[in-house]
């Protein structure tokens, strides 16, 4: 069994010891952790168990394993006081990418929630000290948005692309995972940092890991064949096209949090904008949270991750993700074209305004707007 030699610290919330690199949690990585982690991740070779040992462990303790040992993927979680405790084949951790995605950022997901933190799926950017949150269905354009909303906005501050962490006081921290891009999408910026070697290579890796392979693949999971085990294999031999913002938008600014002042989600379809209700708004943030959760082993342990002794973590997650955006303006944008980062700014714009403090009525004009120019916000 391998020695735990990867720290990684997530703002003081949740820690992480690992024996497998964390490509994904790489922005919070310590040299050691000064407590015990929440998470530990080992790798290694699952035991066969017994009937009765299965049977007596099975309140705390669930296993995953598509039947190739320690050359497939396997995984076997254990609740402990504080935390859980991860064995993952070796096969497993020779597939960082997929352990992360599959196994590791699940348990972040639930183990936030118990902290008191929601863990949503969507961008956030940030606008001096206010941060939209950008949401949208899994594989709808979210990143290219925010990439062209960085390209265009030196005012513009990245927090996070596909994850953010959420506090119930509506406050918003980074989690900078790196981009996972495609061709289409290294057209959205300007001067990417990215080698001749890399731009071929990514002609590759988008065939590979486009949306279609990963619809595919879902539809594979259906029908019983070991695809998270296929899943890993692939991603070993050719790695996801994943990179910083800072590769991609050099000289982006950074925020590491900030408080919410609104929530834009992107949809395609008939241009136009719907303002959202509380309600409607904490709807499809919860369904785009959860959409972003497919591949196995996920559904076969869900139930034993969101279980927290007596308690479902659902609620909570809810609660928490319902008070951090209740009052915040939340603006639906549809469009054909994809070009939902030219509505941004202006959404931003309308919402300071409304906060702004109603003006006392002592001037006796009225500014009127240059020929051909649209008031602020006008679609």
């Amino acid at each position: 069994m391998q020695t735990e030699v990867h720290s990684y610290d997530i703002h003081g919330i949740v820690g992480v010891v690992s024996a497998a690199r964390l490509p994904e949690l790489e922005p919070f990585r310590v040299s050691t952790l000064a407590r015990e982690p929440e998470i530990r991740v080992r790798t290694g070779t699952l035991q066969r168990a017994s009937d009765e040992e299965i049977s007596s462990r099975s309140a705390r303790c669930i296993r995953y394993d598509e039947g190739f040992r320690r050359f497939g993927f396997g995984v076997e979680i254990e609740k402990r006081d504080g935390g859980l405790d991860v064995l993952a084949t070796t096969f497993l951790g020779g597939s960082p990418h997929v352990l992360y995605t599959n196994v590791v950022e699940p348990l972040l997901r639930w183990t936030f929630v118990e902290k008191g933190f929601a863990l949503v799926h969507g961008a956030c950017l940030a606008f001096g000290e206010d941060a939209y949150l950008v949401t949208a269905r899994t594989d709808t354009g979210k990143t290219t948005t925010v990439l062209r909303v960085l390209d265009s906005q030196p005012s513009c501050s990245f927090i996070s692309d596909d994850l953010t962490l959420v506090s119930p006081e509506g406050r918003v921290l980074t989690y900078p995972k790196p981009l996972t891009i495609s061709r289409h999408t290294l057209v959205a910026v300007h001067t990417p940092l990215l080698s001749r070697w890399e731009r071929v290579a990514l002609l590759i890796q988008s065939r590979l890991h486009s949306k279609s392979g990963r619809r595919f693949g879902l539809f594979l999971t259906r029908t019983g064949l070991p695809m998270a085990t296929t899943n890993a294999a692939v991603q070993f031999l050719v790695p996801p096209p994943k990179y910083h913002v800072q590769r991609l938008v050099p000289g982006v600014k950074l925020a590491n949090d900030a408080r919410l002042a609104g929530l834009i989600v992107i949809e395609r379809g008939e241009d136009g904008m719907i303002r959202l209700s509380d309600q409607e708004a904490l709807e499809i943030v919860m369904a785009n949270s959860e959409d972003s959760y497919g591949f196995p082993p996920y559904e076969s342990i869900k139930s034993f991750l969101y279980g927290s002794g007596q308690d479902d973590l659902r609620p909570k997650e809810r609660a928490t993700v319902a008070a951090a955006l209740i009052g915040r303006p939340a603006t639906l944008v549809r469009s054909s074209t994809r070009d939902w980062w030219r509505s941004v700014p202006a959404l931003v714009q309308g919402a300071a305004a409304q906060r702004a403090p109603t003006a006392l009525p002592e001037p006796a004009w009225i500014p009127v707007a240059s020929p051909g120019m649209a008031p602020v916000g006008a679609d």
